[in-house]
């Protein structure tokens, strides 16, 4: 299992794989692997990743990859559950001491959980609109 999972969909009109197009970032880091068999698209993978810097900067930098479509913070085998929260709300956060956080930009901070519990109360203390 892998502390942290980014679920990476594409295109479907791609003519590109998920392979294809987010193996330049599983080879940049030694951190990060496909997760074996985790999906039955071929325009969808899920990447496991080791460390949270890694994650984070993978975060924003497949944000802004074109033939993505959509970002999943975590997948089947992860261990650890990042949320993206904005800033403003993370005073809403009834138990912060619950909580690791990492600012990936001037407006948006991942909270991490370590638990699905720990999710599931973020989600009622933090509304929608401040996610994600």
């Amino acid at each position: 299992m892998a502390t942290f999972n980014l679920h990476v969909l594409l295109e479907e009109a791609t003519d590109e794989t998920a392979t294809q197009v987010l193996s330049g970032y599983v080879d940049a880091h030694d951190t990060v692997e496909f997760a074996d068999g985790a999906t039955d698209s071929q325009h969808e993978a899920v990447l496991e990743i080791d460390d949270l810097e890694t994650y984070a900067e993978l975060y924003v930098e497949l944000s802004d990859e074109e033939a993505v479509t959509e970002l999943r913070q975590w997948g089947p085998t992860a261990e650890r559950f990042p949320v993206p929260v904005e800033h403003y709300a993370l005073q809403q956060l009834s138990t912060p001491d619950l909580y690791e956080f990492y600012a990936i930009d001037g407006r948006v901070t991942l909270v991490i959980c370590d638990s699905q519990a720990l999710v599931e109360q973020l989600r009622r203390d933090v509304p929608p609109h401040a996610r994600g």
